[in-house]
């Protein structure tokens, strides 16, 4: 995911992601938010699949000095509740990123200059992966929807709309490209807003995201049909 500094100022600073230090990675999510941090973006996210709700995800996204971080809650029917923290540098780099499961962390990674390295905990122990450097150009989790409003950002940004994703979890690496965009309307209760559908292309699945004029996130719909939306104000 890269971008100039001042391009991030102008247009990734309306709406991007990142997160906190390993160590700060630990800590809460900042309720208010540090006088000197900008908010970029936060909302709450009913999830469906097959148009049944499974689940909530609730988001904050903010800029502070040369870090933009984001945190997410993620509540699901019939498991424990996910915390997923990411850190990116001005160039719109990964640097660490964590899921942790309760107390459990289930992955954390950490950027070092020739590579990333993921560190996971299963029950059967623990392992560690590592990725060329080249090949980390975004984090992707499928399911965790505020995860594809950076992906369209640093799509957006790419030079060719296109780069390579890690999906931790999952083990692999695939390659993205923005396929196309159209204005639409989407509907979030009672209310209709004006907002761009990004279609994203992962390999031959096709994802969508929308945002609105203020780059929020307002929908996604993956490959795999399940369906985040955004809740009205004040849910």
């Amino acid at each position: 995911m890269r971008c100039g500094a001042a391009r991030t100022q102008r247009g990734f600073c309306r709406g991007l992601l990142g997160v906190l230090l390993l160590s700060p990675l630990l800590a809460a999510l900042p309720n208010p938010l540090p006088l000197a941090a900008q908010e970029l973006d936060s909302g709450h996210l009913y999830l469906r699949e097959a148009g049944r709700r499974v689940g909530t995800e609730r988001f904050r996204v903010w800029q502070t000095g040369s870090t933009v971080n984001a945190f997410a809650t993620v509540e699901m029917v019939q498991r424990a509740a996910w915390q997923i923290r990411l850190q990116m540098d001005l160039n719109l780099l990964p640097v660490k990123y964590e899921i942790r499961d309760g107390v459990s962390a289930l992955v954390s990674g950490e950027r070092f200059p020739d590579r990333i390295r993921f560190h996971f905990a299963t029950p059967d122990g623990e392992r560690w992966k590592e990725y060329p450097v080249q090949d980390v150009a975004a984090i992707l989790q499928p399911g965790i929807a505020h995860h594809y409003l950076v992906l369209v950002r640093a799509l957006r940004e790419a030079p060719d709309g296109r780069l390579k994703a890690i999906l931790p979890l999952d083990g692999r690496t695939v390659t993205v490209r923005l396929a196309a965009r159209t204005e639409e309307r989407v509907s979030l209760d009672e209310e209709s807003v004006d907002a761009t559908r990004y279609d994203v292309d992962m390999e031959g699945a096709r994802h969508q995201v929308w945002l609105d004029a203020d780059d929020r996130l307002l929908r996604v719909l993956d490959a795999a049909g399940r369906e985040a939306l955004r809740a009205p104000a004040g849910s």
